[in-house]
């Protein structure tokens, strides 16, 4: 998929990387309520209170270095019992990219941690914070002390399948 052929970024905050330089800017980036409505919609969560990032991009001609902080309240699904549950994320990170383009083609050889190119002289700060966001999000958020609908539901005994069977035939585990 191309850049012209995605879909716009719910929360865009676009900065031109020949504007920052070596000695760096920062950034404070606050999304508002229609944003964070697109974002919860986006990563499949009950909703998104807030989100807030603290950025620091410096960029040389080889490279764009960010450094920043996260800051997010969300309202999550428990996997267990399907209730309501927040979930608070504060956390630091860092990302690079370079500017020079990679020699080696195939992905499956790709080093992984190697730092991703940067197509064009700009950098959307919002789109990275959503998905640094993402990132962050507990996998399998449980609310504490939640019993599983699977526990709730389920028959008392734990019965194999061929309990009904050994039932049917008269027989028990003394006498098989």
């Amino acid at each position: 998929m191309t850049q012209n052929d995605s879909p716009a970024p719910e929360f865009s905050y676009e900065i031109d990387i020949d504007d920052v330089g070596r000695a760096g800017k920062k950034f404070q980036l606050s999304s508002n309520e229609t944003e964070r409505a697109m974002i919860a919609k986006r990563l499949k969560t009950p909703s998104v209170e807030k989100l807030e990032g603290e950025m620091r991009v410096t960029a040389s001609k080889t490279g764009v270095r960010i450094t920043g902080d996260i800051a997010a309240d969300l309202t999550r699904e428990c996997v267990a019992s399907l209730e309501h549950m927040p979930e608070t994320i504060a956390e630091s990170f860092e990302i690079d990219f370079t500017r020079i383009p990679s020699e080696n083609d195939d992905v499956e050889e790709e080093d992984l941690d190697a730092p991703e190119f940067l197509e064009g002289e700009t950098l959307d700060l919002g789109e990275l914070l959503v998905q640094q966001l993402s990132l962050s999000m507990e996998p399998f958020p449980r609310k504490e002390g939640a019993k599983s609908l699977a526990e709730a539901y389920a028959p008392k005994e734990n019965a194999s399948p061929f309990a009904g069977l050994k039932q049917a035939l008269g027989k028990s585990d003394d006498n098989q």
